[in-house]
């Protein structure tokens, strides 16, 4: 079993084969993805896959970090066939991915860091005489979707791990912080409780009502604001969303809060085994009539399934894809002043959130928990 794996595991609060790191079950893992990966290779009637995006390679090695860079480009490549998983790296990486990240029985090619060619021309020696096809010419979310059991375990970890953490950094925001100095407590919080953050936005009093993508400034924070974070740890990333305010809520941001909730309560409800992305959307659109906002869902995305991206695919006017049990789905409707936003797994008997922390203060909506603002 891989140590670092391991102690990343006991740092979400999990056994480490309460996640799948044992040996046995990464190989087990492995097994059930490669076959996913046979069934496609018969239907493009190919040999090979070659795998070059961080999702995909975090996908077939069962968690594996392949980046240096946290948002860059991995480090290696990944050539999957029937019978295996072969990854080719620099001599720099592949001890410690052998030995840290990959399953075992990973065959590992290493290549010369100074040989700016060499992992491709290695690659292509491994594809020579095969059927192939790479991930620029397949969206391959299909094979990452559904969840497997141990994924989900994984994800439903880091989700409570990332929660708990936000609730309790806010607990110490204060309004004269500048959304900046909110972004650096909210990233070393999370990254403490063992996760990464490909995505945390903060809005203060003067933006939240305007910027739906807000990357921090350096403006005041003020008596009211938005804290938005995308947590990830074994290539799987949770999304939540928490409003944070000081001495009272205003009242626009109650009606916009109460708004919110309705449109996500019609989401939620719509959100079944079966059900395509445009079903879930169409309730969302009419929900957002129903509170007086009928343009309201063309302002921003409304979310998706999630699992190895923040959003495997959005919802959207034209999208059949049907959900299906062991989808992570993050919807995160929203107006000015109002978002909810959390990260739920669809079961058979219905949807279970991940990112849920009771001590956040909250109403019961359609009969489930939704996070309110929290006053400080």
């Amino acid at each position: 079993m891989s140590e670092v794996l391991a102690a990343a595991a006991r740092r979400l609060g999990c056994e480490p084969a309460a996640l799948g790191f044992d040996d046995d079950a990464r190989r087990d893992e492995l097994r059930r993805k490669l076959a996913r990966v046979s069934t496609l290779l018969d239907a493009r009637e190919a040999d090979a896959v070659w795998l070059k995006k961080a999702e995909n390679l975090a996908w077939i090695t069962g968690g594996g970090d392949l980046r240096v860079h946290r948002e860059g480009a991995p480090v290696a490549d990944a050539v999957v066939t029937r019978e295996g998983l072969t990854v080719v790296t620099s001599r720099i990486e592949a001890a410690r991915l052998e030995a840290e990240e990959l399953p075992p029985d990973t065959r590992v090619e290493a290549v010369d860091w100074h040989d700016r060619g060499a992992r491709g021309r290695r690659v292509a020696g491994l594809l020579q005489g095969r059927a192939w096809f790479d991930d620029d010419d397949a969206d391959l979310v299909q094979l990452r979707q559904p969840l497997l059991p141990v994924e989900q375990a994984r994800l439903a970890a880091i989700g409570a791990a990332a929660s708990r953490a936000l609730t309790e950094v806010a607990g110490g925001l204060a309004p004269g912080m500048t959304e900046r100095d909110v972004v650096a407590r909210v990233q070393g919080a999370l990254r403490a409780a063992g996760v990464d953050l490909p995505v945390a936005l903060v809005a203060g009093e003067r933006r939240f009502g305007s910027v739906r993508h807000p990357l921090a400034t350096d403006l005041p924070f003020g008596g009211l604001g938005l804290l938005v974070v995308c947590a990830m740890r074994f290539g799987l990333v949770a999304s939540l969303s928490r409003t944070v305010a000081f001495g009272a809520v205003p009242e626009r941001a109650a009606a916009a809060q109460r708004r919110v909730w309705r449109v996500e309560a019609a989401m939620l409800a719509a959100s079944r085994v079966a059900a395509a992305g445009r079903d879930v959307l169409a309730a969302a659109r009419s929900a957002y009539a129903d509170v007086g906002e009928p343009a309201a869902w063309e302002e921003h995305h409304q979310g998706g399934p999630a699992g190895y991206l923040p959003r495997e695919w959005l919802a959207t006017p034209d999208e059949g894809r049907g959900l299906q049990a062991g989808m992570a789905l993050a919807w995160n409707p929203s107006l000015p002043w109002g978002k909810s936003e959390d990260t739920f797994l669809l079961e058979e008997s219905g949807l279970r959130n991940l990112t849920w922390d009771d001590r956040w203060p909250h109403e019961t909506i359609d009969g489930r928990p939704r996070a309110g603002v929290r006053v400080l």
